[in-house]
């Protein structure tokens, strides 16, 4: 009934209507936060190879896609399956999904899958359970930064009620080698690297730091940006960043396995946010949200989030395929 085939220069012209009612959907049907490529900035990284494509054919006419990303090394990135209309969605979705599957079947012996089932993706999470696939419920906090009272609140908090020999800095470049070890640390175990297998490795944790403090995951906020220390040596970290959006992002927070159980996070969160509503404030980053990303199953991390300010927003499956 259907042709699913790889995305051929012939399709270019005809796919174009598939992939921008999919550009049209992306924040209100797939929550997305940021805009998609556009159509020509797409194409262009396909032809680059930063990404695969594979598209769904209905009397020769591109009416579905699936989109994903080889390019880290041992992960298989899964972006989205989109498809126009709701006609014998599960079907269509199923079929894209297994020729994904037949593609990626060798690279798979050495890297994990990572689906991020963002809004109505979600719909398809019983049908790929069937694939072996697992799931982290993921849960979206939102900081409401023109809550004025909410604001104050957390500006009055204070910050030099740490335990004797701990001290909150700003990141510098100094701390990027001692950063990359307590990510490592903080993660090595967490459900985060079943989806991002560089959390297992010193080496993959230098990338995310690399990549996070050049401002490749949106534009860095160092000052926002803590790092706690004991005795001058980093044990705690409280990463901030901004897309051209203007979402505010925490990606990533973590207490060394030695000094937690002190509830030192939520002081370090709240001078993070505080910054961050600061560089608001005086106009040097446009902040039209800010949120962060938890493991849902992780009740700590949720009870903290919630005593900072945050409530949940929306929540979602992050479905991942072990390699091998």
């Amino acid at each position: 009934m259907y042709e699913i085939a790889i995305l051929e220069e012939k399709y270019f012209r005809v796919f174009q209507g598939a992939y921008n009612d999919f550009r049209l959907k992306a924040r209100t049907d797939y929550k997305f936060e940021i805009d998609p490529l556009t159509y020509d900035d797409f194409i262009e990284s396909y032809n680059n190879k930063l990404i695969n494509c594979i598209i769904l054919l209905e009397d020769s006419i591109p009416t579905g896609f699936l989109a994903y990303t080889t390019v880290p090394n041992d992960v298989i990135e899964l972006f989205v399956i989109h498809c126009l209309g709701n006609d014998d969605i599960d079907e269509k979705r199923k079929q894209l999904f297994e020729r994904f599957l037949e593609e990626t079947k060798e690279l798979r012996k050495y890297a994990a899958v990572s689906y991020a089932m963002l809004g109505i993706q979600e719909s398809f999470r019983k049908t790929i359970s069937k694939y072996n696939f697992q799931f982290i419920d993921t849960g979206v906090v939102v900081f409401d930064i023109k809550n004025k009272q909410l604001v104050k609140n957390v500006a009055q908090y204070s910050f030099l009620e740490f335990p004797i020999g701990y001290k909150l800095t700003p990141y510098r470049d100094i701390y990027f080698e001692e950063l990359a070890f307590a990510i490592h640390s903080s993660f090595k175990d967490s459900s985060d690297v079943n989806y991002d297998p560089r959390f297992s490795s010193i080496e993959g944790c230098r990338d995310i730091t690399h990549k996070i403090t050049t401002s490749i995951y949106g534009r860095f906020l160092p000052q926002a940006s803590k790092i706690l220390l004991y005795e001058n040596k980093l044990v705690g970290f409280c990463l901030a960043n901004v897309t051209g959006d203007g979402i505010g992002n925490l990606p990533l927070i973590g207490i060394v396995e030695q000094h937690r159980k002190q509830k030192l996070s939520i002081p370090m969160v709240k001078a993070s946010v505080l910054d961050i509503v600061k560089l608001s404030q005086s106009g040097i980053i446009e902040l039209n949200e800010l949120n962060a990303s938890l493991d849902l199953n992780l009740k700590s991390a949720v009870r903290m989030y919630e005593e900072v300010g945050f409530i949940q927003s929306y929540k979602y499956s992050q479905a991942y395929l072990p390699k091998g």
